[in-house]
């Protein structure tokens, strides 16, 4: 079997493991389009993302929800190569709100990566899944998993990137419940060495199977975004606005890259 046809197939297997959701709120525990960034074999790397909702929505949408309004999401992230175009991620999530920090859960993830345009190919795609097991004031199923599809092109100074993601809770009360349908997009372009700016949109679509897949309900949000990766402290850092009625007004965010040896 071809890397390709290996590739679709491990795709439609990913699909089928998630496709057995009404918007439910889920942890903003890491803003970001998924590129064709992954560690080589025994390579090791460390992110910290900090997310602020400086203006968001003070309404629950279920009792004993922590809302994002005036709080700061901190999650560090480790990822390491292992090889076969394959990465192993770890994440800690906490949630300060009203100056006081909060344990909010953990995920694991793999990436897989095999489709780069460095080994001859027209573009990059491959997929990340992810495990969480969050606490229930932050997302009210507390088990989920995740599928990210990572389909992307450089044209020369611009990246253009999607993430179509499906997510599907693994616990009650929303375990019976077909997957919600998310995208992740990122244009982009090179301003200088190692400099870049763009624009990231983000968007909850709705329950796959439940009717029409726009839904105007759920939150859709876009960022002014700038990207460096020079200097000791690689970093994004952006604004978003969102422009729904189920949308915060305001978040800020950054990731920093933290050396390891």
């Amino acid at each position: 079997m071809s890397m390709r046809a290996r590739f679709l197939s491990q795709c439609a297997l990913c699909l089928l493991a998630l496709a057995p959701l009404a918007s439910y709120a889920v942890l903003q525990d890491e803003i970001q389009v998924y590129d064709d960034e992954i560690n080589a074999k025994g390579e090791q790397s460390l992110e910290l993302h900090v997310n602020n909702t400086p203006n968001g929505l003070v309404t629950q949408s279920y009792p004993g929800e922590v809302m994002n309004n005036h709080n700061t999401r901190i999650t560090p992230e480790y990822a390491y190569g292992l090889g076969h175009d394959l990465e192993a991620g770890f994440y800690i999530n906490s949630v300060v709100s009203g100056g006081t920090w909060n344990y909010a859960g953990a995920k694991v993830r793999m990436k897989y990566l095999p489709i780069m345009e460095d080994k001859g190919y027209p573009f990059f795609a491959g997929v990340n899944v992810e495990l969480s097991n969050t606490l229930p004031q932050y997302e009210q199923s507390r088990y989920n998993g995740e599928a990210r599809f990572i389909l992307g092109k450089h044209v020369d100074k611009w990246l253009f990137v999607i993430n179509p993601i499906f997510d599907q809770p693994l616990s009650q009360p929303y375990v019976h419940q077909a997957p919600d349908f998310n995208t992740a997009i990122r244009i982009s372009r090179e301003v200088a060495a190692d400099w870049a700016v763009g624009t990231e949109f983000y968007s909850n679509y709705n329950q796959i199977g439940s009717g029409p897949l726009a839904n105007p309900n759920t939150q859709q949000l876009v960022f002014l975004k700038v990207y460096c990766d020079a200097g000791p402290l690689p970093f994004q850092a952006g604004v978003g606005r969102g422009f729904t009625n189920s949308s915060d007004t305001w978040t800020l965010m950054t990731i920093v890259s933290i050396p390891l040896p």
